[in-house]
């Protein structure tokens, strides 16, 4: 069975992507175990800055996030530790602890919740919200993460929930860049190698990994990763963009610009698409929006954001993805 064309086809006869919440794509050498689900997600990085101002941002950003999904997520991993905690109740004062905790300097950390699709290995959850805070020392950037089911409870995709969260986000992290849309969700990148099709067949969908890319773009805080249904762009950038009223100009209507105080979103049409590269379907506002953005995207990759199977070259698939709106 092409796994491929089974998904494209759930997703047709379903009439829906609802549908993407209740299946995942299988390892290959154990169907019953995942490898990997499908969601809605938003990764936003953000420049090297005071210490503890970025560790308050990294709290309010996963308090928030639980907010959103109060009777999802019950699960805290704390930095340092592998296997994450069970909570009731807001985990403020529990995420205020654990970064109180010394040493003062990096950070990381995660909430999480399951949901029961029916497979027996599952391992990969739907709510999560990371955070990763680099040490001081570094001079790198620092990321936030967070990905959840399309559709809630009555059937409805979280579209809308999707981009009032990323403006939150926006508002709380203040990053220098950030994207939000489709996304797969591993519990390992390590799983990626196994659905290089998803990549190449379903451009719509973001992989996100802020450890990957931080490791690539160590140094360069400037350049975003690739654009997605939500293209997140902070002041500097949109002013090397010629400003808001270009950018306006060059992406509107078929675009939306959405301000928040430190920057801009970029909204590639009225809700995010998955895309089909098999069918020739490449969503025009993304490409729209990626040949827009060329100028700052970060293409200074050493080896790679993903893995990919054996005989490929993991550089060279990299740029190819990145480029695939273009």
């Amino acid at each position: 069975m092409d796994i491929n064309q089974a998904v494209a086809d759930l997703v047709q006869r379903e009439g829906g992507l609802c549908i993407l919440d209740r299946i995942a794509f299988p390892l290959p050498y154990n169907t019953d175990a995942v490898a990997c689900k499908f969601g809605l997600g938003a990764e936003l990085y953000m420049s090297p800055c005071d210490q503890p101002l970025l560790r308050q941002r990294a709290l309010e950003f996963m308090v928030d996030y639980w907010k959103m999904f109060p009777d999802k997520v019950n699960r805290f991993l704390a930095r340092g530790t592998k296997r994450a905690a069970k909570f009731s109740g807001d985990p403020r004062t529990r995420i205020q602890v654990d970064i109180d905790l010394p040493p003062h300097n990096g950070y990381g950390a995660a909430l999480m919740g399951m949901v029961d699709i029916g497979i027996k290995i599952d391992s990969v959850d739907p709510y999560r919200a990371d955070v990763m805070v680099c040490r001081a020392e570094e001079h790198e950037l620092s990321c936030v993460s967070a990905h959840f089911q399309i559709c809630n409870g009555q059937g409805e995709p979280n579209f809308d929930v999707l981009l009032a969260a990323t403006l939150r986000w926006c508002e709380i992290c203040q990053p220098v860049h950030g994207s939000a849309g489709f996304a797969f969700i591993f519990e390992t990148d390590q799983y990626s190698e196994y659905t290089q099709q998803l990549f190449k067949r379903f451009p719509g969908f973001d992989f996100q990994d802020g450890v990957q890319f931080l490791m690539q773009a160590r140094s360069v805080h400037n350049r975003i990763k690739c654009v997605n249904w939500l293209t997140v762009l902070c002041d500097a950038l949109v002013e090397e963009l010629g400003g808001r009223d270009n950018i306006r100009a060059a992406l509107e209507p078929v675009c939306k610009v959405h301000d928040y105080p430190g920057g801009v979103v970029i909204q590639a049409g009225a809700y995010p698409q998955v895309g089909d590269s098999w069918r020739g379907e490449i969503p025009e506002a993304y490409r729209r929006v990626a040949r827009f953005t060329k100028s700052i995207r970060f293409e200074g990759y050493r080896t790679r954001l993903f893995r990919v199977p054996d005989g490929l070259n993991d550089k060279e698939e990299t740029l190819a993805w990145i480029r695939r709106f273009d």
